[in-house]
């Protein structure tokens, strides 16, 4: 599976498009993470404690805070 390395633009022109970009980055984000313990390979086939998995509400929630900042929160015209 092909991993995409291209990232859209942050500037969204609403919190409404603003959410769905976090949404579907996080969706993105968590695959990857996901594939990258799964390949993962333990030192001598041991089985050591991983640490739990982050939600997906919560990648989200922290992909939102950097789109609203990268967007001004949406307050006023948009500085060019």
């Amino acid at each position: 599976m092909k991993i995409e390395n291209e990232l859209p633009s942050l500037i969204t022109n609403d919190t409404q498009a603003g959410l769905v970009l976090a949404g579907q980055l996080a969706d993105r984000l968590h695959t990857q993470f996901e594939q990258a313990d799964a390949s993962a390979e333990r030192p001598g086939g041991m089985n050591y404690l991983q640490p739990a998995p982050i939600p997906k509400e919560t990648i989200a929630s922290i992909l939102f805070y950097a789109i609203a900042a990268a967007n001004h929160g949406w307050a006023g015209e948009r500085q060019g």
